[in-house]
């Protein structure tokens, strides 16, 4: 290259030498951090819309999802971490007081509820004999009440479907293998179900593309309002510490016309009556589908949305549509009825349990002796 050209390809060059010299931080972010919004997470306290943030440093990847206030929830490599006590801000990278105080209180108010389901041995334990002792209360079991999840969530097919208090994965793994919705969210407070939920995943071979787990309060969504098509929370209501915002949170991340569709435990449910709720240190049994209705009428539900149907001797099948501008019966799916879903065999063994039994201990001193009896059942 003669002298001239050189001169000339150096000129050329000037721009790009500059702007390299004059900013050589900002090129090095552009290509290690790499950031972009989602369209459904959000922060669990403010609703701002979450960025995943991506930071490469020295062969070290750390991701974190990031609000517009600066707020930083951790990511590791199975779940974002979105409950509230988990964000952060770069001015407070440390817990504070306060903020130690609030999470030992949470921790306290639900030590039963939520502590238990925290526990490994309860996640190694869920599918292996835990969940299926749920038939003696009237649940039909998991591939029935697939079913009826599916037929209920026609509407939402292709759309976005969370999984709340997913546990070890039982219908988070249904859902994502049916291929029919284009997003699949596995939500729990318990990070031992989280792994759980991962572990039998890849085990099963589960595509991962649709599907994103995250730790979650459901008293503290993180989700943006109106986002979710439907939402599924089997056998979780008489865990959640706060019910009633956690049911007030689903109704707002709800579309117009979006669909709930849970079950729970009534009084009764293993032959005796349960302790009512005290705080953290028992589950919430139900009265009767009346209390469910009601509560989910108080949570912004329309009456004539909300169904509660009454399976087995304490089995409660909830659903509900969200309130959409246009008749909640043009977005409804058909009703489904048990005879539908069973075959006749396990029809007649659940109009051959017991009847339910709505008793209540005579003392709070027998709150104790109850939920011991619970677990004892359970074995």
């Amino acid at each position: 290259m003669s002298s001239m050209n050189m001169k000339i390809f150096a000129f050329a060059m000037l721009p790009a030498i500059a702007a390299w010299s004059t900013a050589p931080k900002a090129t090095l972010r552009s290509l290690f951090d790499r950031t972009s919004t989602d369209d459904v997470l959000a922060d669990p306290i403010s609703k701002q819309p979450l960025r995943a943030e991506v930071t490469v440093v020295g062969g070290l990847r750390r991701e974190r999802c990031v609000s517009q206030d600066g707020i930083r929830y951790p990511v590791n490599r199975l779940y974002a971490d979105l409950v509230p006590t988990s964000g952060r801000s770069e001015e407070s990278l440390t817990i504070g007081i306060d903020e130690l105080r609030e999470e030992l209180v949470d921790a306290w108010g639900s030590r039963v509820q939520t502590g238990l389901f925290r526990s490994p041995l309860t996640a190694f334990l869920y599918e292996r004999g835990w969940r299926q002792n749920f038939k003696a209360a009237g649940f039909p079991g998991i591939d029935v009440e697939f079913n009826e999840v599916q037929r209920w969530f026609r509407p939402a097919a292709g759309g976005v479907v969370v999984d709340m208090s997913c546990g070890s994965g039982l219908m988070t793994r249904r859902l994502v293998k049916s291929s029919v919705y284009g997003r699949v969210l596995a939500l729990d407070y318990s990070e031992a179900m989280l792994q759980e939920t991962a572990r039998r995943v890849q085990e099963e071979g589960v595509s991962t593309k649709a599907l994103t787990l995250c730790r979650a309060d459901v008293a503290a969504l993180p989700l943006r309002p109106t986002s979710i098509d439907a939402m599924h929370a089997g056998a979780a209501m008489h865990c959640w510490p706060r019910l009633e915002e956690g049911l007030r949170q689903i109704r707002q991340v709800l579309r117009p016309g979006g669909l709930f569709y849970a079950t729970t435990f009534l009084q009764g449910a293993y032959g005796s009556g349960m302790p009512r709720q005290t705080g953290g240190s028992s589950f919430r049994f139900f009265r009767d589908a009346d209390e469910l209705r009601l509560l989910l009428v108080d949570a912004g539900f329309e009456p004539s949305s909300v169904t509660v149907r009454i399976e087995g001797r304490g089995c409660a099948v909830i659903k509900a549509v969200a309130p959409a501008l246009t008749s909640p019966s043009t977005l409804a799916p058909e009703e489904v009825t048990m005879e539908e879903l069973v075959s006749v065999e396990a029809a007649a063994e659940m109009v051959a349990s017991p009847p339910l039994v709505d008793t209540e201990p005579k003392a709070a001193d027998d709150e104790a002796e109850g939920v011991n009896r619970f677990f004892e059942n359970l074995d």
